[in-house]
């Protein structure tokens, strides 16, 4: 079997150790139900969350499988992915990140303490440019690695 990126891969199996270890440290939240309807809900919520893993983690196999299988089958994988729903879906997808991210960086100087220790906290303006910073040199990152321009 041969991999077309093995970097690509590696970087893929790296970017899932943070996902793992978040949704194993949650915390869990206390939420008061009722009676009659406790057992149910927590049942759906249980079954919500196990088949939004489990379609994670199928689409990470099915990538990984594509790339160990060759260009072919990564091909095809790719001409799979070009599908309308597929980019109207990540479209979506795109635009609720963006509209989370913005709405965190407004409201993020604002829940800062107003002293740290002896030090105070950055100017909001200095603070929103820093998120704004790294939020684009991560993307930059993720397209140069992603794109393939980096080895």
């Amino acid at each position: 079997m041969m991999l077309l990126s093995p970097l690509a891969l590696l970087f893929g199996l790296a970017a899932l150790v943070p996902l793992i270890l978040h949704l194993r440290q949650r915390p869990q939240r206390a939420v008061m139900l009722f009676s009659t309807n406790r057992f149910f809900t927590q049942s759906v919520i249980r079954s919500q969350r196990r088949l939004r893993l489990r379609r994670l983690l199928l689409l990470v196999l099915r990538v990984a499988l594509a790339l160990g299988r060759g260009p072919e089958a990564w091909a095809r994988l790719m001409s799979e992915f070009s599908h309308p729903l597929y980019l109207a879906f990540h479209v979506l997808a795109l635009v609720s990140v963006l509209f989370v991210g913005v709405r965190f960086f407004r409201l993020f100087p604002k829940a800062q303490p107003a002293k740290l220790g002896p030090a105070k906290p950055p100017p909001a303006p200095v603070l929103v440019a820093g998120l704004y910073g790294a939020w684009l040199g991560l993307t930059l990152v993720l397209l140069v690695v992603l794109g393939g321009l980096w080895p």
